[in-house]
């Protein structure tokens, strides 16, 4: 069989090929996003970073559809939820929409489910796509995915501070920088009570020509929506308005207190910010947002890595029993976006073995001993769909392998491999039972790992 070049290096370099769009090809539609192969390795190490932390926690993994009743956000719906929501037609009549967002579903599961039969509380994680037809603008896209903690029946303060410290050792670990951003919106008697001094501070003469045309309509229906507003002119304005913190019971007040005292206690810093409020009308009590830093140290709101907060009623809401629950929301494709210069990725670079093969019999025994080094924890890559052996050791060299086995039609024959040195360049033939035993002595792996 032909041998290839004594030194990898001195291989031509991977090229790529030059694009040709067809002047018929289709778009993706606005604002979605592709996520490409040199960006996903940032966006799984990220996303498995989030899995690991959650069961570190001790949550527990559950996967809801995509697709979910529309009844289930109409209890649970932010100021604008109507105009965000991609509506579908199912079967019998049924209304469904893309979920723009995970806890209600993991919530109808908790019910669905008779959850609330387990050990109190229940502590469950979801990584997955919401759907939200979102104001065209950077940062922002209309498919997305999410990474969520909840903590279902838990009414005591410890709640809270369990998920703002599990997100802040997650962003830590990534080396993001953020500032915590916190506050009480108190129950429904204090927000009654704060919102009618919201309601007389906007109609003061001169405030109203200041807010935009959104605002403008949530002017004596919906006032709290108005402290959410992320335009400047509302932001502005925000300042010189009455605080809930003047509004909250003893109870809120003392809740609150807690909380911070938790976190105080953790050595977790935090902003308490009286105008957080969050984009959804079913929290109660504390709310918080991770915000991220810029160079010069400035917070910004416009695009919040994560937020959460309390949400007592929303179980009842769905139709199961009064149970206080808190959850978290992490955006995965903003985490990735901040963090991506500095993240560091695991390096494969002594792990990677690379197994190319010449002629059907070999391919078949290739394949068998894929599965063999796969199956052992081995980093093994092929190109099987490649018969030239000149352009899978081309792949073999972009892949920065520190091996490649090499099979062809001799080597089935006398039941022996080629393995060769990608850095020395140096080969040598191995026995074929004893490939797995050489490459245990050759090349690092990780121990404890088991595929398949």
């Amino acid at each position: 069989m032909p041998r290839p070049k004594a030194n990898a290096k001195n291989m031509p370099a991977f090229k790529k090929a030059p694009e040709r769009r067809s002047a018929k090809a289709v778009p993706r539609l606005l604002g979605m996003k592709d996520i490409v192969p040199s960006e996903y390795r940032y966006f799984s190490a990220v996303s498995n970073k989030a899995a690991s932390l959650a069961e570190l926690y001790s949550f527990n993994a559950i996967k809801t559809p995509a697709i979910e009743s529309a009844d289930l956000y109409k209890k649970s719906t932010r100021h604008n939820n109507d105009k965000e929501l991609y509506s579908l037609d199912c079967e019998k009549g049924e209304n469904g929409v893309l979920r723009p967002e995970l806890t209600q579903g993991i919530l109808r599961a908790y019910i669905e489910n008779n959850f609330s039969e387990l050990p109190q509380p229940v502590r469950l994680y979801s990584i997955g796509s919401v759907f939200r037809k979102e104001k065209m603008q950077t940062g922002r896209y209309r498919e997305s995915n999410q990474f969520n903690l909840e903590v279902i029946g838990e009414d005591k303060p410890m709640a809270e501070a369990l998920l703002i410290a599990a997100a802040y050792n997650f962003f830590q670990d990534l080396q993001a920088n953020f500032q915590i951003q916190i506050n009480s919106l108190g129950k429904a008697d204090c927000r009654k009570e704060y919102i009618g001094k919201l309601n007389s501070f906007y109609k003061e003469r001169g405030r109203r020509s200041k807010l935009c045309n959104n605002c403008k309509k949530y002017l004596g229906k919906n006032m709290m929506a108005l402290l959410d507003c992320k335009e400047d002119a509302c932001q502005h304005l925000l300042h010189e308005a009455p605080q809930i913190a003047d509004c909250l019971s003893d109870e809120s007040r003392n809740h609150f207190a807690k909380v911070l005292e938790y976190l105080d206690e953790l050595g977790i810093p935090y902003n308490f910010n009286p105008y957080l409020v969050r984009g959804l009308s079913y929290y109660n009590d504390t709310v918080f947002e991770f915000w991220p830093l810029n160079d010069e140290g400035v917070a910004s709101s416009k695009l919040a890595l994560a937020g959460g907060g309390r949400y007592d009623n929303l179980v009842e809401s769905l139709g199961g029993r009064p149970t206080p629950s808190v959850g978290l929301a992490i955006g995965l494709e903003r985490v990735v976006a901040k963090v991506k210069d500095r993240l560091t990725l695991p390096n494969f670079k002594e792990e990677v073995i690379f197994l190319a093969q010449l002629g059907d019999q070999a391919k078949i025994k290739s394949l068998i001993l894929f599965e063999e080094l796969r199956r052992a924890g081995f980093n093994v890559r092929q190109s099987f769909s490649t018969d030239s052996l000149k352009n899978q050791m081309e792949e073999a060299t972009r892949l920065n392998a520190k091996v490649s086995l090499i099979l062809g039609k001799k080597e089935v024959m006398d039941e022996t491999i080629m393995l060769r040195d990608m850095e020395s360049g140096v080969q040598e033939t191995v026995a074929f039972k004893k490939i797995k035993d050489k490459l245990e002595k050759k090349v690092n792996r990780k121990e404890g790992v088991i595929y398949g």
